[in-house]
């Protein structure tokens, strides 16, 4: 009996906790058994009108065409649901929170709401339209069939759909599914060396899983084999789930610099992962020879005879894999370029200052689009004397350098930035202990730089990774480009615009939600939400 008041008496603190975040102080802040009585009160009376809502909305909804029964409980239970939030705040704000103004001239008093409490029930209308608006969108008015007929098309782009589904043709996706369980497992190791506890880990790890696993195994409108996709991304997530034990295990167990030799470890595998990337996909002259050497000595034969045969040209990338490689390009080949611009605009050294204000002043005068409108018909003539094989130097190619070379002009001058806020003190101890000049900048300058930094560096990579939209505009069969042309696919989707358009907005959202809460792990890692965090770092 005593768990069970204790546990009512958690749950009923923290639920007092949130009115008082969405509603203020309550009159009876000092009455703690009437605060309580009226906070049930006021979630029974919500519960009753949000049971009434659901009924009231299901019946008003008929089922025809394409419209299920189904679709009708899950967008009134939503509809439902965010009535329970809307007329609980507005009860206990009512209920609760009403004062009483003060008299003026012996006029009668009028009730009024502080603030606070204003705010809730304005955000609470706010979230009950964008709710029945989206579900609305999801399960009511518009269709998703087109999405699921191209799915694979919107990933990889139409040519490597038609190697994965059609058996004419010799199937290429074996490339994808080494990068799959790569980034799988680092994502794993990662959070397993850092600071989120194993719940949260569970939760969002899950969440995600869930929904890969329905959007990959829906049967419907598929062109693909299901159960092999399925047992491949279970095995994926088992080989994360398996990596986050380890590495959690090995944080607990050793000391704080060795866990710190882990993150950097895992940092430079997520770095090569790109390039093992553009490797698999199409593998250099040098990397088929290196295979066809050890295949030659028996090592792996038959792994080894895929890496010697012809990869997948650029040319013949297309859908979420090119935005991905893209704006990947930009941030690691960016964050590269903008360490060096940065530190040559700092220099003392003429030959290396005034051509480092040179690339980055004229890069940033212009806007992105024209540097790939550049990229597209100038570039090739101005990199002609550097590749003996014109078709080396393709479109994506030309995209990567550009998109590189963009963000690394302001990635340098955000951690330019950085690098005028390092105290003189700490590079005088470092030349102190007899530190190079190089030493300085690489282990004291640039990490404090780009710990202050952060946010701005993790803005511009957020930026890119939304401009990789414009491929859209020079005729690269990109992820938008690909939603955009998707309705003319088939004659059952004549019409069907909005819902893939919907679908690519959804994705780079997400994508970049993802990235800023990636960017405030690392800053509480870092100290740096709360003043005087430094020793931290």
């Amino acid at each position: 009996m005593s768990q069970d008041n204790s546990f009512f008496e958690s749950s009923m603190r923290r639920i007092l906790e949130l009115e008082r975040g969405v509603a203020g102080r309550s009159r009876w802040d000092l009455d703690s058994r009437m605060d309580t009585n009226l906070s049930l009160l006021c979630m029974a009376l919500s519960g009753l009108f949000s049971a009434a809502m659901l009924l009231s909305t299901e019946s008003s909804i008929d089922i025809g065409g394409e419209v299920s029964t189904a679709d009708i409980w899950i967008y009134s239970t939503a509809v439902a649901l965010s009535w329970l939030a809307v007329s609980w705040i507005i009860l206990i704000s009512v209920v609760k929170r009403t004062r009483m103004a003060p008299a003026f001239n012996g006029r009668i008093r009028l009730p009024w709401f502080g603030s606070t409490a204003l705010l809730g029930i304005v955000s609470s209308f706010i979230m009950l339209f964008l709710v029945e608006w989206i579900f609305d969108i999801l399960v009511i008015s518009m269709r998703w069939d087109i999405v699921w007929a191209n799915r694979v098309s919107v990933m990889l782009g139409p040519n490597l759909t038609e190697a994965m589904t059609q058996d004419y043709l010799v199937s290429e996706n074996w490339r994808i599914w080494p990068i799959i369980f790569l980034v799988w497992a680092l994502s794993g190791a990662a959070y397993g060396t850092s600071n989120t506890s194993v719940r949260s880990f569970l939760f969002g790890f899950g969440s995600v899983t869930a929904v890969v696993l329905l959007f990959a195994g829906n049967p419907l409108e598929a062109n693909y084999n299901i159960d092999r996709v399925l047992f491949r991304l279970v095995l994926a997530s088992v080989i994360s789930l398996a990596c986050f034990a380890i590495m959690r295990t090995y944080s607990l167990r050793v000391e704080e610099y060795r866990v710190n030799r882990a993150k950097k470890n895992i940092g430079l595998i997520a770095v090569s992962t790109f390039f093992l990337t553009i490797i698999l996909l199409d593998p250099p002259e040098f990397v088929k020879d290196i295979a066809s050497a050890l295949a030659g000595f028996g090592i792996l034969e038959a792994q080894l005879e895929l890496i010697t045969r012809d990869g997948v040209p650029p040319a013949r990338w297309g859908g979420l894999l090119i935005n991905l490689v893209v704006a990947a390009a930009g941030c690691v080949l960016g964050f590269a370029i903008g360490v060096f611009l940065a530190f040559s605009r700092q220099s003392n050294l003429p030959i290396l200052k005034w051509p480092g204000i040179g690339v980055i002043e004229i890069v940033r005068s212009g806007p992105l689009i024209c540097w790939l409108y550049f990229a597209m018909y100038l570039l090739p003539d101005v990199a002609d004397p550097l590749f003996t094989n014109p078709e080396d130097f393709d479109n994506i190619v030309r995209m990567m350098a550009i998109f590189s070379l963009f963000g690394g002009c302001y990635i340098a001058e955000v951690i330019r930035g950085g690098l005028q806020a390092v105290d003189s003190g700490q590079k005088e101890a470092a030349l102190a202990l007899g530190l190079s000049p190089m030493q300085i900048k690489l282990q004291v300058e640039l990490p404090n730089a780009v710990r202050t930094t952060l946010p701005s560096i993790v803005s511009v990579f957020i930026g890119l990774w939304k401009d990789t939209t414009l491929l859209f505009i020079i005729e690269i069969i990109d992820f938008f480009r690909i939603a955009k042309t998707m309705a003319n696919t088939d004659l059952r989707f004549l019409g069907d615009f909005l819902e893939p358009v919907y679908f690519t907005a959804l994705i780079f959202w997400v994508f970049a939600f993802y990235l800023s809460r990636v960017s405030m792990n690392v800053e509480r890692s870092l100290g740096l939400v709360k003043e005087g965090g430094g020793d931290i770092a």
